[in-house]
């Protein structure tokens, strides 16, 4: 979906699904697409809109509907009195969800606030506002904030709006705050039901304020799946991880150069490593074959020679279609010879690929990408945004290219800072890269500058927080967890301190639900996942979810099923098998 966000909606219907409130009247409807329904779709939850300025909200049967979201900005005039009593009966009688996303608390009627447990901090009990410069969560210990660490900052691009409340009763969990340390996110349970409230703009989801996959994903979704009437259904992505290593310089000659491999196994991840082609001596040939066969590492070609691309030539002037016809049938022999299946993901060196190697790649199946760059370009050419889904992000993306090459699937989770690297042109469609890449913190690969010559000693501890924090994002924002280093780094750590970094990383990364899996895998489950869609989610009166699902998928897909056990909320996952048109589950 090349132009991401859509500006359509992509609704679902079923008592399981969640309703938004809306009033496509008003002109914040317009900053809904890139704020919150390209949220909702990416998550994979069910929804469908209920425009207030032409549905009577009374007429809503709020027993029938899994949650309730006020999802626009400055909604509350157009709720009356009669209206808000009717969602607050509907919370506290019939158990509905409900997730307040506008943050403007002033512009409703005060039965509401008194409902949630929040005056205003003003003298009298008046509701001021402030702004807000960044977002710190205050405790762990509750489902919203539970892959969050305690008194982590997110910090906005820009301040937005903030309402200045108080907790009125003993009973609401402040989950977030302001630098200033007023609420920002408030929680709390209603009779039958739960409702939580942000204090902050819902500008914070678009990109010039902060922006999604850029560190508060995970109490979006989270808020919705707390409150919601379970059992609640998401088609989410699974928490995916993977590690990705590419040899740049034909670092891995021999089989001890691979001796790394067997602690990263130890720790359960099968990596993909991107190997230069001509460096390789038959001994670590012979050893790469085993970590393949044994299903402990993929391999995919990266460079031809050490610094030298092989999908795009050598310094400025690209392959002829003659020299890519040899180059293929060199990679094709080698692999064959190493008895490796190559990896499916193209690992372009320095994200550079020439039109004319898609005919080559395509017919080898190499049809996914771990970049978003588009062929012909260069690092330090001018580059195209062509905002990929689900965010219009260029660096968390999961989205089919744009025609003529919309058979490439892209999968790719650069940490944010990766957007550092940019600079864009006038316009705001074109960008140049930095030509240095990664620099001090703003840095997407794990190991870079923390090993040695580029240190007195590795910083062990410092990489190990650099791939949790990286793990974690991605895992919070519903992609995938993991990151990449390369080879010039890696061949500086001892097994002993790549014992020591994963055992680290994994103590910091405790509380996330993980599995390691491999890359390729992660790629063909993105892009079944990508053409499927819940078009329709029914509680049953037995405890179940009845789900139709359209699209196709050649692979088996998970959906995702909350429940509420003793109060607390528990996920399940289940299959659903291959199938292309429609298909009804009962889960």
């Amino acid at each position: 979906m090349p132009g991401a966000p859509s500006l359509r909606p992509h609704q679902s219907g079923g008592s399981g699904a969640v309703v938004l409130l809306v009033d496509r009247a008003r002109s914040e409807y317009l900053q809904l697409p890139e704020a919150v329904f390209a949220a909702l779709e990416h998550f994979g939850i069910p929804y469908y809109l209920w425009d207030i300025g032409s549905q009577d909200i009374t007429a809503l049967d709020l027993s029938s509907v899994a949650a309730l979201v006020v999802a626009q900005e400055h909604l509350g005039p157009a709720l009356s009195s009669t209206a808000v009593a009717h969602i607050l009966s509907g919370v506290e009688r019939d158990g509905t969800g409900l997730v307040i996303l506008d943050g403007d608390l002033a512009g409703y009627d005060p039965l509401l606030r008194h409902a949630v447990g929040l005056r205003g901090a003003g003298r009298s009990g008046q509701i001021p506002t402030s702004d807000a410069d960044g977002i710190v969560i205050t405790r762990s210990d509750h489902f919203i904030t539970s892959t969050q660490e305690a008194g982590v900052v997110h910090r906005l691009r820009t301040p937005a709006p903030l309402t200045l409340a108080r907790a009125e009763e003993p009973d609401l969990e402040v989950l977030a705050i302001s630098l200033t340390e007023a609420p920002a996110l408030v929680a709390r349970r209603m009779g039958a039901g739960r409702v939580v409230q942000w204090l902050v703009s819902p500008k914070i989801w678009t990109r010039s304020y902060l922006g999604h996959a850029h560190g508060l994903d995970d109490l979006f979704w989270k808020s919705i799946v707390w409150v919601a009437r379970k059992p609640f259904a998401m088609l989410r992505m699974p928490p995916f991880v993977r590690l990705r290593i590419d040899d740049c310089h034909g670092l891995w000659r021999s089989a001890a150069d691979l001796a790394f491999v067997d602690v990263l196994n130890e720790f359960g991840h099968r990596p993909t490593l991107c190997v230069c082609l001509r460096a390789l001596t038959p001994e670590g040939a012979a050893r790469a074959r085993q970590l393949f066969v044994e299903g402990r590492a993929d391999f995919a070609p990266h460079t031809l020679a050490p610094g030298t691309g092989l999908f795009y030539g050598p310094g400025d002037r690209p392959y002829t279609v003659e020299e890519i016809r040899v180059l293929m049938a060199e990679m094709d022999d080698t692999f064959r010879r190493w008895g490796i299946v190559p990896s499916r993901i193209l690992s372009d060196h320095d994200h550079e690929w020439t039109p004319a190697v898609v005919p080559f790649l395509r017919e080898r199946g190499i049809v996914f990408k771990m970049n978003v760059t588009l062929p012909g370009e260069r690092w330090g050419d001018i580059h195209e945004d062509w905002r990929p889904a689900p965010y219009g992000s260029m660096s968390y993306a999961m989205d089919f290219l744009p025609a003529p090459y919309d058979d490439f699937f892209v999968v790719f989770n650069h940490y944010p800072t990766f957007d550092a690297a940019r600079a864009y042109l006038p316009g705001g469609e074109r960008f140049l890269y930095n030509r240095a890449g990664g620099f001090g913190e703003q840095t997407w690969d794990f190991l870079n500058g923390l090993t040695l010559p580029l240190r007195p000693a590795n910083d062990v501890d410092a990489a190990a927080r650099r791939l949790a924090e990286h793990t974690r994002l991605g895992l919070n924002s519903l992609f995938f967890g993991g990151s990449i280093t390369h080879s010039h780094f890696t061949q500086a750590l001892a097994p002993g301190e790549w014992r020591a970094l994963l055992e680290r990383y994994e103590a910091l990364t405790s509380r996330l639900p993980k599995r390691n899996v491999s890359y390729d895998h992660i790629a063909h489950y993105a892009r079944a996942r990508h053409t499927t869609r819940l078009i329709r989610v029914d509680r049953t009166p037995t405890g179940e979810v009845s789900c139709i699902l359209a699209g196709r998928t050649p692979m088996p897909l998970e959906v995702a099923v909350y429940a509420d056990r003793k109060g607390e909320v528990v996920e399940h996952w289940a299959e659903v098998p291959p199938f292309e048109g429609a298909l009804t589950v009962v889960l």
